[in-house]
């Protein structure tokens, strides 16, 4: 059984743990500062791929899991809603699960209104992780080529080198110890979170240095449709 899924049935508890002890140190631009900034006092604004997070009002969770809190139960890239009908788009640590990350990038552009937003985080430096499965990773201009559609308006770093440097020392942890049992690595991966987490906390200073986006762990986009 999965201590993830287990989790997020307590929502509270789970992302307690997950943004305290989490691999990642969260930094740029969250969801919710892309929420205040380019989508306030809005409705309709769609969540992809949302677990059971609450971000704020008018805000529409979509999840292929029947998540507590999950608005819409959907495959995120054949959402059942209308063209140009979304205020505003989020999709945060969900588009490398995707089989067809194409699709979706579609999808957020039929969905939302011309002049709108959507807030993208994507992967460049994270093992794999499958949630139910895990599929790719872009390098930033890798990603930028995905979103050729839209305007870029912002390009940041989500979790930088050191977040980097966390998650797979968290790996390198649980592939010595687990002494090739499938069950015990992925058990050492989650414990060692505990133990390593401290190093993320770098990423606060050295975030802010361009340079640490070729080695960062997740970065964002925000975008606009022309």
């Amino acid at each position: 059984m999965d201590i993830r899924e287990v989790l997020k049935k307590h929502p509270k508890i789970y992302y307690f743990v997950a943004d305290v002890f989490g691999p990642m140190m969260w930094t740029g631009y969250s969801p919710k500062k892309f929420l205040n900034k380019f989508c306030s006092g809005k409705d309709n604004i769609l969540n992809l791929g949302s677990g059971p997070r609450i971000l704020g009002q008018g805000v529409i969770n979509i999840d292929l899991s029947k998540y507590k809190n999950v608005d819409l139960i959907s495959d995120i890239t054949h959402i059942p809603m209308a063209d140009n009908s979304a205020n505003g788009i989020i999709c945060d640590t969900v588009i490398e699960h995707v089989k067809e990350p194409d699709k979706v990038i579609k999808e957020m552009y039929r969905l939302l209104k011309p002049g709108t937003y959507a807030y993208i985080t994507a992967p460049f430096l994270y093992p794999f992780h499958a949630s139910p499965d895990d599929f790719i990773r872009w390098t930033k201009k890798g990603f930028v080529k995905e979103l050729s559609d839209f305007k870029i308006i912002k390009i940041g770093i989500r979790a930088g080198a050191f977040s980097t440097l966390n998650v797979y020392l968290c790996y390198f942890f649980a592939l010595v110890f687990s002494f090739n049992s499938k069950k015990i690595f992925w058990l050492l991966v989650n414990f060692s979170i505990f133990i390593f987490f401290p190093i993320k906390l770098f990423d606060l200073i050295f975030s802010r240095l361009s340079m640490s986006e070729n080695m960062a762990s997740i970065m964002y986009y925000i975008v606009q449709k022309k």
